[in-house]
């Protein structure tokens, strides 16, 4: 098993014991709610490896993937254990769903495929596999934020003025332009009291106001500061001035908010990266967000989006996929029907316009914006199309904005180049590309349930 798992199966098991649900305590697995059941797999998983026991790592595999059914990383090892144990229908089958959605790999560059490698099917699959980590689409560079903006996490737009707003982390900066050619200060923490890391912005050009998600993580620089928690602040669009705090209530659990989204009415919703949980901020209250919709098998919160009419709201749990709430706070709330060429994993920002999704993903390879068209109740996706993928800008895209049909993006981050501190782990910290790409020129290419039968059927 890949050591970056073994950090993880070692804090699953500590999470386990220090839950107090080990031995003969521990309610039937099935039970348990999926972080401790993916904690358990992990550790058979690993276990299984080790001893080179084939068979049992694919049978923890197949209970990883099930858990987890978008990580590319089961998925991989699920064909190589396959393999290994002869399974070759089993393998094919696995290689074909990945290759249909549209993920890249090398299949080469790993061992123990030689049982797959006698058949004509593998040559062709590893062929479109490679193929699929090329880079593809069309985006041309809207601006560039230099080293010295460390850590830029948030985009936003202003349609009144044309105004375009960043946040970073590392020093807690909103920046804004009108062209994308300089950025100037909008906002720092000198400025405006309580302003610490931004995670997300948003705009309401309606009532002139610029919500902010904002919270103290060790990257920040003025962490040691004592100032602690997540709040929402609401500035003023205009001249940057604060206008309200709305901090999250701690209760003894790390919350941080993360993303922000805006209804019509001015009511904001803000995704917790810290306790996996929605908060609603309605236009009436003038205190703290309250919590709107939780649940115990959320893994990470990240973009949410909502409707043009903001009836429904799109949350990405990173690991999960992409879930739909209804706004009016009856509860429903249900995973986003997709099909089986839709791989979920790993995306971060996620944005609605003309009853599409556009999302950005990071946790697959290839790292790509889809455009995912919805069905008239937007409770499900009826067609996939790649807008761009691998492009050499790329490194870990992250969020966006929507201006028309172009999607503004940040196409690089800093979180992998820094350390605990927000401090460069290398030299100098390269500039982040910012692209424009216009979704509404792609095409919808998807694969369909025939085409993908008739390629299993080379596997029989």
């Amino acid at each position: 098993m890949p050591t970056r798992f073994r950090w993880l199966v070692a804090a699953a098991c500590l999470m386990l014991a220090t839950a107090g649900v080990a031995g003969s305590e521990r309610p039937p697995l099935e039970e348990m709610p999926q972080q401790f059941q993916l904690a358990f797999w992990l550790n058979q998983a690993a276990l299984a490896y080790e001893e080179n026991d084939y068979g049992d790592w694919a049978r923890a595999t197949e209970k990883l993937h099930a858990l987890r059914p978008y990580n590319q990383d089961f998925m991989t090892h699920l064909v190589t254990a396959y393999s290994r144990i002869g399974e070759t229908a089993k393998a094919f089958n696995m290689m074909l769903m990945m290759q249909q959605q549209g993920l890249a790999q090398d299949w080469e560059e790993i061992d123990g495929l030689d049982e797959l490698r006698q058949h004509r099917l593998y040559n062709h699959l590893n062929d479109l596999m490679v193929e699929a980590g090329q880079p593809f689409g069309n985006a041309e560079q809207f601006s560039e934020l230099g080293p010295e903006h460390a850590m830029p996490e948030a985009l936003a737009h202003d349609p009144d003025s044309g105004r375009y707003f960043v946040g970073t982390i590392r020093d807690g900066l909103i920046l804004q332009t009108s062209d994308g050619q300089g950025w100037e200060e909008f906002a720092t923490p000198s400025t405006v009291e309580g302003l610490r890391a931004v995670f997300d912005l948003a705009v309401d050009s309606e009532r002139g106001h610029l919500w902010v998600a904002t919270g103290s993580v060790s990257h920040f620089q003025a962490a040691q500061s004592g100032q602690r928690g997540t709040a929402l602040l609401k500035l003023d669009l205009n001249s940057g001035e604060l206008l309200e705090t709305y901090p999250v209530e701690n209760k003894g659990r790390s919350h941080m908010l993360g993303s922000i989204a805006v209804s019509s009415d001015g009511t904001v919703f803000a995704a917790d990266a810290g306790v996996p949980m929605l908060f609603r901020l309605d236009p009436e209250q003038h205190s703290h967000p309250q919590p709107f919709f939780g649940h115990e098998n959320f893994a990470s919160l990240r973009g949410i989006a909502l409707s043009d009419d903001g009836q429904r709201l799109y949350i990405v749990d990173y690991e999960i996929g992409i879930l739909v709430m209804a706004t009016d706070g009856s509860q429903r709330a249900w995973k986003l029907a997709v099909p089986e060429t839709l791989n979920e994993g790993g995306i971060d920002g996620i944005y609605y316009w003309d009853n599409h999704l556009i999302v950005i993903q990071n946790g697959v390879s290839p790292e790509r914006i889809l455009k995912l068209e919805l069905g008239p109740d937007g409770l499900g996706v009826v067609s996939v199309a790649p807008v761009v993928a691998a492009l050499e800008e790329f490194d870990v895209p992250t969020f966006g904005t929507m201006v028309d049909s172009d999607l503004i993006f940040l196409a690089a981050s800093h979180w992998q180049k820094v350390d605990h501190r927000g401090r460069p782990r290398e030299g100098d910290l390269p500039p982040i590309p910012i692209l424009r790409t216009d979704v509404g020129s792609t095409e919808v290419q998807i694969v369909g349930q025939e085409l993908l039968d008739r390629m299993r059927d080379q596997v029989q």
